[in-house]
């Protein structure tokens, strides 16, 4: 099991893996996480888009991540339905925790 503090490292790392043609460096909005039973979602963009609000400097097609509490992975949404439908997917998807895992 992971705390927060943990998978906020695990989204950063991800997310500065992260290519987008004209984007230097991708950031997470910080005060935007949602907590869930299975882990945290995070929320990010360009770091000059979160910086300055300027459209012209945000990144299209970026998907919410989920960092599983129980093991640290990453599993991207999506931008083609309304969130709550891939959170619900993704829990539905999860092996059910196992008695010990805490």
């Amino acid at each position: 099991m992971i705390d927060q503090a943990a998978a906020r490292a695990i989204a950063i790392e991800y997310i500065s893996g992260l290519k987008w043609p004209g984007i230097r460096e991708m950031a997470l909005y910080d005060g935007a996480v949602m907590e869930r039973s299975f882990g945290w979602v995070f929320f990010y963009n360009s770091k000059s888009f979160i910086e300055s609000g300027d459209p012209l400097q945000a990144a299209i097609g970026n998907s919410p991540i989920i960092v599983d509490r129980r093991d640290g992975s990453i599993h991207v949404t999506g931008t083609a339905g309304p969130l709550e439908r891939y959170l619900e997917k993704y829990e539905q998807s999860r092996a059910p925790d196992r008695p010990g895992d805490e």
